[in-house]
């Protein structure tokens, strides 16, 4: 099964915190064996603006070597086909949580993420 990240959620893998749910977990090291982790670079643009705060331990740049070092592990670039299937989406979502569930639905993947407001929108699959 192929799963789509948020933000924290690769952030709290990355870092190994302790606030990301066992199924998080569990969905993260199932694609080791089978499937692939699709991190959406509007996801990597958020890494680099928090990172820039100082509000994560892991910078930009360690983010992505470890990304790109993982073979279960996909940056997917921000495209027309996210951008139209965001435009559809009716939820009440700020625009980067909008372009994260359009691309779970463009590669019809589960999101993990531990977000309500994505979760109580049923706009896709959530893993929490």
């Amino acid at each position: 099964m192929n799963y789509v990240t948020d933000t924290h959620s690769l952030v709290w893998y990355f870092t190994d915190d302790q606030r990301l749910s066992k199924k998080a977990l569990k969905a993260f090291e199932s694609t080791i064996k089978a499937g692939d982790i699709i991190v959406p670079t509007v996801v990597l643009a958020e890494v680099l603006f928090i990172a820039k705060k100082g509000r994560i331990p892991l910078g930009f740049k360690k983010t992505v070597a470890k990304i790109e070092a993982l073979a279960n592990f996909e940056i997917v670039p921000l495209d027309l086909d996210v951008l139209k299937i965001a435009e559809s989406i009716d939820a009440p979502l700020e625009m980067h949580d909008k372009l994260i569930v359009a691309t779970a639905i463009r590669y019809d993947a589960c999101l993990i993420t531990r977000d309500e407001q994505i979760t109580k929108s049923e706009a896709v699959k959530t893993i929490w």
